[in-house]
């Protein structure tokens, strides 16, 4: 049997934390995502990278084994130089909920991110620069008629804010 390749260990995309098993050992997971349950106990869920092997016609071969589990923040602890921003959603008025195409007659449409009808070419926008874009008035840019922005638009609070 091949010697285990620590290369191998593919640990994927985020940042590492300790985290302390309920026998006392220490270990180091990938962190793929942390949030608060209703109590307000926040959780970490992780990914721990386990060695292991399957078998082939020519005999085993090492693959890495992923575990999926989570943990409350009181076992888990930060790894100096990691970086745990990444983790943290975007804030509303900076998520990008919208897709806006250009008609062929220059004008804008404007889908559901979600939405089947889109095109994977156009430019994304958030809440406010669609809300924006829609308020020109129907010359200048509408709304899907097949993923129905509106049905989410039409929820938004007014928006505040003249930076775009």
């Amino acid at each position: 049997m091949q010697e285990y390749d620590e290369a191998a260990a593919h640990w994927g995309e985020g940042p590492l934390v300790e985290a302390v098993l309920p026998d006392g050992q220490t270990i180091r997971a990938l962190v793929t995502r942390r949030q608060r349950d209703r109590s307000g106990i926040g959780w970490y869920d992780l990914e721990l990278t386990l060695p292991g092997r399957v078998g082939t016609p020519r005999g085993p071969i090492q693959q890495p084994h992923v575990v999926t589990f989570s943990a409350p923040y009181g076992i888990v602890r930060p790894i100096e130089g990691q970086d745990y921003n990444i983790l943290d959603p975007p804030t509303p008025e900076k998520r990008t909920r919208w897709r806006v195409d250009v008609t062929r007659d220059g004008r804008r449409l404007v889908h559901r991110l979600d939405g089947a009808a889109g095109s994977d070419g156009g430019s994304l926008a958030a809440d406010a620069n669609a809300l924006r874009l829609l308020a020109q008035g129907p010359q200048v840019a509408t709304m899907c008629a097949i993923c129905r922005p509106e049905a989410v638009l039409r929820t938004l609070p007014p928006s505040t804010d003249d930076s775009f």
